[in-house]
């Protein structure tokens, strides 16, 4: 089995919250029995051409506008499944001086390329902010794929903060539908729940959430603020002092636990918590300092 390889490059800007421009290199390797002369029999200049195009398609763009959340990820599988007439072995994308990636042909579901396309696109508007956007682009993947448990998940988190609650639990049940296993989906239904006014059932979902997913501070904490919301302040109080155990970056388990402590009396306490989260905030230290959808 011979091997050939093609070379490019381009300059992109890029960023989900912050916008930076970065040169990436690309790499694609075809391989095929020699035929004629060429690997696979294939012409070296047709996938020359067609990687040109690709990477003249990329430079000087907002990448996340046309790969969806700009990781070399992205870029390969995007540059791998727009380039699958021929018989690709691997594409290498590199971003300059810094990291890699090296996407091989038995990684890459080029059927499911249209659907997890969207899919990114919708993912990178709803980390700049944009629910009203993204939620078009998850309907489109959900079209093209009517399993995709991700898809589901994030399309009611776009609902969520839209404030269509009802069509957000929609989402978020299917998405459990699809696979029980599934812990953000249970968080997310929990905190549909609680939108909804429905806390016995927000309890069972989040119960469920941090079965699936016993470090996530995020579960534990969404807890127990549903518990807080129930005025069981004890129970509030203890997932958040777990969820600070977890991570103790978190601000706003910081700022729920004073709120928790101040409903128990225990106002100097309560004082000193909300003063942690004031700092980590104030510092950029919050692990959610740069993040409002989550």
């Amino acid at each position: 089995m011979a091997k050939m390889g093609f070379l490019s490059n381009f300059e992109a800007q890029h960023g989900s919250r912050e916008t930076k421009i970065d040169k990436y290199f690309v790499e694609v390797i075809i391989n095929g029995e020699l035929k004629n002369g060429f690997v696979a029999g294939i012409d070296h200049t047709n996938p020359m051409r067609e990687l040109n195009k690709i990477t003249d398609e990329l430079s000087n763009s907002y990448l996340d506008d046309i790969v969806g959340r700009a990781t070399n990820e992205n870029i390969a599988d995007y540059i791998f499944c727009n380039m699958g007439e021929f018989p690709i072995y691997k594409v290498k994308v590199e971003e300059f001086k810094k990291t890699f990636v090296e996407l091989f042909d038995k990684d890459v579901d080029i059927n499911g390329f249209p659907a997890r396309l969207s899919y990114n696109k919708g993912h990178s508007l709803l980390l700049r902010e944009k629910p009203d956007l993204a939620v078009n682009f998850f309907t489109q993947a959900i079209e093209k794929n009517k399993n995709f448990v991700e898809a589901y998940n994030l399309r009611g988190r776009c609902l969520k903060y839209l404030n269509n609650f009802k069509d957000a639990l929609a989402d978020f049940n299917r998405a459990i539908s699809i696979n029980e296993q599934f812990g953000e989906g249970w968080r997310n239904k929990g905190n549909a729940h609680l939108y909804l006014n429905e806390f016995d059932e927000m309890i069972i979902a989040f119960n469920q959430a941090i079965e699936l997913m016993p470090q996530s501070s995020l579960a534990i904490n969404n807890r127990g603020f549903g518990y807080f919301i129930k005025k069981d302040f004890q129970n509030a109080l203890n997932d958040h002092l777990v969820a600070i155990e977890i991570d103790p970056h978190y601000a706003e388990a910081h700022y729920d636990k004073a709120m928790a402590l101040k409903a128990l009396g225990r106002r100097d306490e309560a004082l000193k918590s909300l003063k942690e989260s004031r700092m980590l905030k104030k510092t950029g230290k919050d692990t959610y300092a740069k993040t409002v959808m989550y």
